[in-house]
């Protein structure tokens, strides 16, 4: 039995298959991206346990019959001593399965190629893009939040909030986006979206679940959020 797990910022995926490569089992649970600080891989490892117990009971195994696991982790690569910890965690997971860790770029990959050449771009709540090609390699974005992510849920949800308190302001012309974000925030007035959002310490994640309404709101006619989307696009193509 081989384990393949894609770790991300919102969800992990764990997929059991046999030596024929028949799915035999799988498996969705929380994000596994590390804290800051010492003890920031604990909740990635309870994740990955917790995961690996469901995925072997669906194909009616024990982890420790597994003849081999890939655990593609979030921040893998980007830390040195973030990446040591993660390379720890198969030995603390999975004692005695000989197992590698890597980036989750690399599940993408290889998913969406089958280990062929390509490149292959991830927008999900953040942004990155990963290929090979003739046995050469490339990582492009993945820079976080604070300065990248281009193009990802998370970039798009904070620009559609920016665009939202440019429209309050007048500072913009209104749209679509502007009714369609008090109603679903139940915003009282508009700088009740301080107290919802920044005030109520809403996550990365959380934050990204908005960039479906910047969507809404350009498929009903708002040409600023379609804007965001076309660029959003382009920064796409980019890391491409």
């Amino acid at each position: 039995m081989y384990l393949g797990v894609d770790g991300g910022g919102t969800k992990t995926a764990f997929c059991l298959l046999d030596a024929s490569g028949a799915v035999r089992g799988t498996s969705l649970r929380p994000s596994t991206t590390p804290a800051p600080g010492p003890g920031g891989t604990e909740t990635a490892a309870r994740v990955l346990r917790e995961g690996i117990a469901e995925v072997c009971r669906a194909a009616g195994t024990d982890p420790a019959h597994l003849s081999y696991a890939f655990l593609g982790l979030p921040g893998y690569g980007e830390d040195e001593e973030l990446t040591g910890a993660l390379d720890a965690l198969p030995g603390r997971v999975l004692p005695g399965v000989p197992a590698t860790v890597g980036n989750d770029m690399v599940c993408g990959w290889a998913g969406a190629f089958a280990l062929g050449d390509g490149v292959n771009v991830i927008s999900g709540t953040g942004s990155m893009a990963y290929g090979e090609v003739r046995g050469r390699r490339a990582r492009t974005g993945g820079w976080g939040e604070l300065f990248g992510d281009e193009g990802s849920a998370h970039w798009l949800a904070v620009r559609g909030l920016g665009l939202f308190t440019r429209m309050s302001d007048g500072r913009a012309p209104t749209g679509p986006l502007h009714a369609l974000l008090r109603e679903r925030l139940a915003l009282g007035t508009d700088l009740d979206l301080v107290g919802t959002v920044l005030v109520g310490g809403w996550d990365r994640t959380r934050v990204a679940s908005l960039s479906p309404y910047v969507t809404e709101a350009a498929r009903a006619g708002d040409t600023a959020c379609a804007a965001l989307l076309a660029e959003a696009g382009r920064e796409l193509a980019a890391l491409a």
